[in-house]
């Protein structure tokens, strides 16, 4: 072959490789842009299209979008109107409609639980809604299904459905029928078969615990709908009785939705309480021997649940508002009810609604057993309550939960209900006023100016220095370095000192209804001077930075103890097994966290956690790890120890490889004992490299969020909580206080930052 016939053919296949990925590139375009390229060619469809979104999954979202697309080939809507509907996570919904409706975009409908109203009203997201457009008269509405969706007597949402709480009763324990009142609960307490419970349910939710304040004769608010009761006679007595029953064998060791499930489905519960959302699996599914019955009795009453009302919300900025509630009616309407009800078993809003159940005669087992989850649903209607839509009512669940967990914990009730009234009345404080910026505006243009001259001084100071000591000054000794460093310097700008600036900023400020009104450093007097009787109480700045210390300290000790005596159990040669070991304990470093936090939550479970079963013979047996602050500690800090000590064996591990021999050989030749070798051979080499990874584990111990949270929850009473789940907390579960939170968050920056300064003298002064 001549020279040119092989320059020819390495031509034609660098062309035919060039023209390979011509169509490949090609074929990526068409897969990515296909579905956006159609939807613009797609025709549109004439007529007023109303945008609808919700956040249902499974067969709740194709009932719906079966019945959008009902509407939308009905004769008289074909052409004139027909509705997009678009699915939103159910996590950031809230979110999403707050930011885009006030801002003129977003849906013209949307499906949320009542409860929701008054914090959307608040933020001025729906729009008011005249009776006359409802598909059914006022009057025949059950229950006060319309009071779920009224504030100051006027209307806002068209009612779907409902979902209320029943009993699910477990037949082979019950043999003789359904319990009709708590009594007959309580008195088979010590007659089951071992393990076995009369009742299971929820008892550290308000949300739960709601047939018992309600049978009782308690409310979450006075005649005003604005006063708390809550905690007042009679209803207060009823958070007596969780910790009443846990003692008496009534209720299981440790009373949470989980084990409530699990128990029913085991056949280890006699009854549970819980919702239409449920359905039993398991061996109790298995075996056929579960039914619903409605709420046992209270005090010889009948008595009902907190009930939450699910609807359609008219946007208040909707441009389409009368085509908007045609939907709104069509869905909530009978053909929408009829639809739910088939689908879904879930129960109809409309006294029509019942009269056609109540009409025809369930044609099997199936069908029977539907009728009767949505009649016990009705039931618990009547002669329960829907849940206050009030934006107040954010405020209750916590402290009623503290109160429910010290019930069932044996704690101080007298003291826990202190604590929880001063946890609701803080809500009412005097909000501060608007401050004056511009003192605080000079301040801050003071502090700019001081730190530019500063900066002005080195520089110009760094001009006629040496080039290393320019390069000190100014972080690189030439221009050819700029472009090198500045999509760091950038990544930097914007993920890091940006927040900062903004969260600092938002720390001089107090968020109410969407509006941040400007109090300087009032967040930061309330967080720092407390109330003398609550400056060591839960909750308060200082038990949290007492908590966080003790923390911190126990676990980096924990983590370089186990670290290093794990690195040196691994270091010996003669150990064969030393990289499957190494490999091993490495692996809960490598898991991520979160993972490994559930995983020791469920192990630390009261009735069926392995920490438990080993433990069985010292008298741990359905032992509940959160009831006491030194045992929730301990679970925190075992399962955190269990993530931190990989670090500190591997960086042991490789401290260990920079030892000479010599020196260790001249050390036994000498007589040195293993303390003294360990003390004045092997200490001195790997500390160089241990102090910088005890202050960076320190740094992510003080802010380990994920198993504070996951593990203990806070429990109990947020007496476990750090400073870090103190800041969320404030932010996400108590009142959206976001000023308050970011004054936290700048308290721990302050806080670490001093750490850093004292922490790297330290590295500084060692030898």
């Amino acid at each position: 072959m001549t020279a040119g016939s092989s320059g020819n053919s390495q031509g034609k296949g660098a062309m035919s490789s060039r023209l390979g990925w011509a169509v490949l590139l090609l074929s990526l375009l068409v897969v990515v842009l296909f579905r956006p390229v159609a939807q613009l060619l797609e025709p549109v469809a004439p007529g007023v299209k109303i945008v609808l979104w919700h956040s249902q999954r499974g067969d709740e979202r194709d009932t719906l979008e079966t019945l959008l697309r009902r509407f939308n080939a009905m004769p008289e809507n074909v052409g004139r109107v027909y509705v997009e509907p678009l699915g939103v996570p159910d996590a950031a919904f809230k979110d999403k409609v707050m930011r885009t409706i006030p801002r003129g975009s977003g849906p013209d409908l949307f499906v949320r639980p009542h409860n929701e109203l008054g914090e959307l009203f608040g933020e001025h997201v729906v729009g008011e809604v005249p009776t006359s457009a409802l598909p059914f008269a006022a009057d025949q509405y059950v229950g006060q299904l319309l009071e779920g969706f009224s504030i100051d007597g006027r209307l806002y949402g068209f009612p779907l459905t409902y979902k209320g709480l029943f009993l699910f009763w477990n037949k082979q324990l019950l043999p003789g029928g359904p319990p009709h009142d708590i009594e007959d609960l309580k008195r088979l307490a010590g007659k089951l078969p071992q393990g076995s419970f009369p009742l299971a349910y929820d008892a550290t939710s308000l949300y739960f615990h709601s047939p018992f304040l309600i049978g009782a004769g308690g409310s979450v608010f006075g005649p005003d709908g604005r006063t708390f009761t809550v905690f007042d006679e009679p209803g207060v007595e009823s958070f007596r009785w969780p910790g009443e029953w846990k003692r008496t064998g009534v209720l299981p060791p440790e009373p949470n939705y989980n084990e409530m499930v699990r128990l029913f489905e085991a056949g280890e519960a006699a009854a549970i309480i819980c919702g239409p959302w449920y359905h039993p699996a398991g061996q109790v599914d298995a075996k056929h021997a579960w039914d619903v019955a409605p709420l046992p009795d209270v005090m010889g009453k009948p008595t009902g649940s907190f009930v939450t009302v699910e609807g359609v919300y008219l946007s208040a900025r909707s441009k389409h508002p009368r085509e908007a509630m045609q939907v709104a009616a069509f869905l909530s309407g009978p053909v929408g009810e009829q639809a739910r009800f088939d689908k879904l078993s879930l129960p109809p809003v409309s006294l029509a609604g019942y009269a056609r159940i109540d009409a025809t005669a369930p044609s099997d087992e199936q069908a029977r057993r539907r009728n009767d989850i949505v009649r016990v649903q009705r039931a618990a209607l009547e002669h329960g309550r829907v849940t206050p839509n009030s934006e107040r009512m954010a405020a209750v669940w916590t402290p009623a939960m503290d109160l429910l967990q010290a019930s069932l914990a044996g704690r101080d009730f007298g003291k826990a209900l202190e604590d929880a009234k001063y946890t609701l009345a803080q809500v009412d404080a005097a909000r501060p006023s608007h401050v004056d910026w511009r003192p605080y505006g000079a301040v801050l243009a003071a502090l700019l100016i001081l730190g530019t001259w500063q900066l002005a001084v080195r520089v110009r100071r760094g001009a006629f220095a040496t080039g290393a000591t320019r390069a000190r000054l100014t972080g690189f000794g030439t221009k050819a370095a700029l472009p090198y460093l500045l999509p760091g310097m950038v990544a930097v700008a914007l993920l890091v000192f940006v927040p900062l600036v903004i969260g600092a900023g938002m720390s001089l400020y107090e968020y109410d209804h969407g509006a941040f009104t400007f109090v300087g450093l009032d967040n930061f007097r309330k967080i720092l001077f407390p109330p003398l009787s609550r400056v060591l109480q839960a909750r308060s700045f200082y038990f949290a930075l007492g908590v966080t210390v003790l923390w911190t300290v126990t676990n980096v000790v924990l983590h370089v103890a186990i670290g290093v005596l794990c690195a040196l159990l691994l270091r010996p040669s003669w150990n064969r097994l030393r990289t499957p070991y190494r490999i091993l304990l490495i692996l809960p470093w490598a898991i991520p966290n979160y993972i490994t936090a559930l995983m020791w939550k469920g192990m630390f479970n009261a009735q069926v956690g392995a920490i438990n079963v080993l433990l069985a013979p010292f008298g741990f047996t359905g032992f509940n790890w959160f009831d006491r602050f030194s045992t929730a500690f301990t679970a925190n800090l075992v399962t955190n120890t269990w993530l931190g000590f990989p670090f500190m064996m591997v960086v042991t591990l490789g401290a260990l490889q920079s030892i000479p021999s010599e020196v260790e050989e001249a050390a036994v030749l000498d007589g040195a004992s293993r303390w003294q070798r360990f003390r004045h051979v092997i200490l001195p080499y790997i500390r160089p490299a241990l102090l910088p990874s005890v202050i960076l584990g320190s740094v992510w111990t003080f802010n380990m969020f994920n198993i504070i949270y996951l593990v203990s929850g806070g429990e109990p009473g947020s007496q476990t909580d750090i400073l870090i789940s103190e800041a969320y907390r404030w932010a996400f579960e108590r009142g959206q206080r976001f000023g308050y939170a970011a004054a936290y968050s700048v308290l721990i920056f302050l806080f670490l930052l001093m750490y850093s300064r004292v922490t790297s003298r330290l590295q500084k002064a060692e030898p």
